[in-house]
């Protein structure tokens, strides 16, 4: 079955434009949402201990802004050449703990590893996103972040132009989503779009 093309208006093709040449010219950023990279750059600190589950650009990223961070992925392919990376980078074992999970199960169970409180940066952006980031709300510390790449996909908002986004009308893409929201609806939020896909920022009160 072909993808429906109404997406394809001159405001997406406009926006799809720009996010390549953003990619071209920032080659390093995480593959997230311009104006969430540069506030995720802004914030973060020396010292913060994060954790991303999906890896890829952002690993070196977030490993050079930080104390240390633990990445999370599921594909061996991958994470075979993420790890090729970091070790010509020296941050794998000093600076990043790379983790491969087997199933999806296992994959979300990564998050039982950390004590409560203790973590000042949560990435989601790999499988399973809903679980993830159910296991990892009672492990970020209080002022710490929790960003969720395609949000847009998983939580109702009547606001973005990025396409494939979920409504009101439409309803959390799952029962997990809607307790995660319930959750962090009081926490601060930011979300940004550049109307292809959209990463949203929740700081922990």
């Amino acid at each position: 079955m072909s993808r429906p093309l109404k997406h394809l208006t001159p405001r997406y093709i406009f926006n799809k434009i720009s996010r390549l040449i953003d990619e071209r010219i920032n080659p390093d950023n995480p593959w997230l949402t311009p104006e969430s990279v540069k506030i995720l750059n802004s914030i973060i600190k020396n010292e913060d201990v994060g954790v991303e589950f999906g890896s890829g650009r952002s690993t070196k990223w977030f490993a050079k802004r930080m104390g240390f961070l633990t990445s999370i992925e599921d594909n061996q392919k991958w994470f075979s050449i993420v790890s090729d990376a970091l070790k010509k980078e020296n941050l794998l074992g000093s600076k990043v703990s790379y983790q491969l999970a087997k199933n999806n199960e296992e994959y979300a169970d990564k998050a039982n590893q950390f004590s409560d409180n203790s973590i000042d940066f949560c990435l989601v952006d790999g499988s399973v996103r809903d679980l993830c980031a159910m296991k990892m709300l009672t492990k970020i510390k209080k002022g710490g972040l929790l960003v969720i790449d395609n949000i847009n996909w998983y939580m109702p908002n009547d606001l973005t132009y990025s396409p494939a986004s979920k409504r009101t009308k439409d309803g959390f893409a799952s029962s997990n989503w809607e307790f995660v929201w319930n959750e962090i609806k009081n926490w601060r939020m930011i979300w940004t779009s550049n109307g292809v896909t959209d990463t949203a920022i929740w700081i922990k009160k």
